[in-house]
């Protein structure tokens, strides 16, 4: 079994988002499908906070399986918001969890699963980069300063 996986349409519709597929496809203007661009943002949102420790996979289209459910769900939010729907509280909380796991992922707290097909750090950026530039880590923060 492979650690990383693709996202589909069909991975939104298995977990009840089908109505809200369906109506952003229906609702769209020009050749762009929306879902498709939903998953896609989802994906490169997830590879980003991942791409700071973490090896990528050579696939750009890939995220872990630890994260597939993060990457279905920041689809539906993103299929929400160009909805205009509100979420839930419940879904507002836990898009709110999504965010906040990713971003200790980012912060390098956290490591994924090693890729089937690995591609290096931060395989993302394409061009003519001479090297990788990666986020200094910040020593303080507001959490690290709390009860001084």
């Amino acid at each position: 079994m492979s650690n990383w996986t693709t996202i589909s349409v069909d991975d939104l519709k298995a977990v009840g988002y089908g109505q809200i597929v369906d109506r952003a496809r229906s609702m769209a203007v020009g050749g762009v499908d929306p879902a498709a661009e939903a998953i896609a943002n989802a994906v490169s949102r997830v590879r980003r906070a991942i791409s700071t420790g973490n090896t990528m996979d050579a696939d750009a289209a890939k995220v872990p399986n630890s994260l597939k459910n993060v990457a279905v769900k920041l689809a539906f939010f993103n299929l929400m918001g160009r909805l205009r729907l509100d979420l839930s509280p419940s879904e507002a909380e836990d898009k709110r969890d999504q965010i906040s796991d990713l971003k200790r992922i980012q912060d390098d707290e956290v490591k994924v699963e090693e890729p089937d097909t690995p591609g290096g750090n931060a395989e993302m950026q394409h061009g003519n980069t001479v090297g990788v530039i990666r986020p200094v880590r910040q020593q303080t923060t507001r959490e690290g300063l709390r009860g001084l």
